[in-house]
């Protein structure tokens, strides 16, 4: 995005943008899910899996940053850093869950939104050029 052009990405464009930077940075079985026709609270969720706190760790921090280089936008909150498999990055129209293995299974978050449309993986993000 170039500093002329300085609009705010729709919810969709936001969803991919994270996707993809939790893809770059080795993030495993990326997901986007549409939620805004079932749920008041977002209209898309990312989710995704670390193996491992330090992943965990560095997927949030790429994450924020590579958003607030590209949109200039900053996370409403973050939570769950440093607390056991589990971080969430708000964006307000986008969540981002990135989770241990364990927590993804135990939580299973794509069986609870299974009503909202097909999710979408990043299978179809990845012939996007990679920084």
């Amino acid at each position: 995005m170039t500093e002329k052009n300085m609009t705010m990405p729709s919810p969709e464009e936001l969803a991919e943008f994270c996707a993809k930077c939790a893809d770059d940075k080795l993030a495993e079985n990326v997901k986007v899910i549409s939620v805004g026709a079932v749920s008041s609270i977002a209209d898309y969720y990312v989710i995704a899996t670390a193996n491992s706190e330090p992943q965990l760790h560095a997927l949030c921090s790429e994450i924020e940053r590579r958003v607030r280089d590209e949109y200039k936008l900053h996370p409403a909150r973050t939570d769950g850093i440093g607390t056991g498999g589990w971080n969430l990055i708000d964006f307000c129209s986008v969540l981002v869950h990135l989770m241990t293995p364990e927590m993804r299974e135990r939580y299973n978050l794509e069986g609870l939104w299974e009503d909202a449309p097909a999710a979408e993986t990043v299978e179809q993000l990845k012939s996007l050029p990679r920084e």
